[in-house]
């Protein structure tokens, strides 16, 4: 069984972790650009190859979380997860249970909310350690005001809810 989604982070924080290193790398590689432009014989040329050298990476980190797809590969032995250059493997005999729940979930973007449901898996180890991943649910509103069974419907036949019963019937 193989799937893609659309990825979200847990509400554990790893987006906050994320952005925090993000910004440090970035500002070191900023203080690197600043000082390869001031260092140049040619200051309107230095200024430009900083300017540019800095915006650089923020480019291509957009570039690649706009692109980036979450996936997972289930097999007769375990379930990978897979996200940008992160790969997580969890075999099944490691498993103790499997939750899946729906989360309702607003983003402040650019002066805006946007609100979306989320579904969270989470695996329960026999080691102690718990798996977390997320994904975005593409449901509409509209529909859950006319028919409210309708996130119920989509939530039973989702990704994540497909994948906890293939691997239970593995388990089994």
């Amino acid at each position: 069984m193989k799937e893609d989604y659309d990825h979200d982070f847990p509400k554990e924080g790893d987006e906050s972790i994320f952005g925090c290193v993000a910004g440090l790398i970035w500002g070191v590689w900023m203080l690197v650009c600043a000082y390869i432009g001031a260092s140049s014989d040619d200051r309107a040329f230095g200024t430009v190859l900083g300017v540019f050298l800095g915006l650089l990476p923020i480019i291509i980190m957009i570039i690649v979380m706009l692109s980036a797809q979450a996936s997972f590969t289930a097999d007769d032995h375990a379930v990978t997860f897979r996200y940008l250059l992160k790969k997580t493997v969890i075999p099944y005999e490691k498993i103790k249970s499997i939750e899946v729940k729906t989360e309702y979930r607003e983003q402040s973007v650019r002066g805006g909310t946007n609100k979306y449901y989320a579904e969270v898996m989470t695996f329960h180890c026999a080691d102690g350690k718990d798996y977390t991943f997320a994904g975005k649910l593409e449901v509409y509103f509209e529909l859950i005001l006319k028919d409210p069974s309708y996130l119920q419907k989509q939530t039973e036949n989702s990704k994540f809810s497909k994948l906890k019963e293939y691997i239970e019937g593995k388990m089994a």
